[in-house]
């Protein structure tokens, strides 16, 4: 567990995985702030900021994508099933 801080792929995944961390952090502050939230007790809260517009996703992209995602795994893990039976 000591190395991984030290491992090249955690070195150049690390500029990606923060910018997708803060921009999700951004997009979960944002939608509190601007439609209030439901906190783990159940209490609703509502709004601070009541003019700001709330960011969504249309669902249609992931549910067109996740097919073809679906089949470009399995493809990817059966060729690698077979890489490692050949060696």
């Amino acid at each position: 567990m000591s190395t991984i801080a030290a491992s090249g792929i955690y070195r150049g995944l690390l500029n990606e995985v923060g910018a997708v961390s803060a921009v999700a952090t951004l997009a979960i502050v944002w939608n509190g702030l601007a439609n209030g939230f439901t906190d783990f007790d159940g209490v609703t809260h509502e709004a601070i900021m009541n003019g700001l517009p709330k960011l969504t996703l249309p669902m249609s992209v992931f549910t067109v994508t996740s097919p073809s995602l679906g089949l470009l795994l399995v493809f990817r893990t059966n060729a690698s099933y077979e890489r490692w039976d050949g060696a």
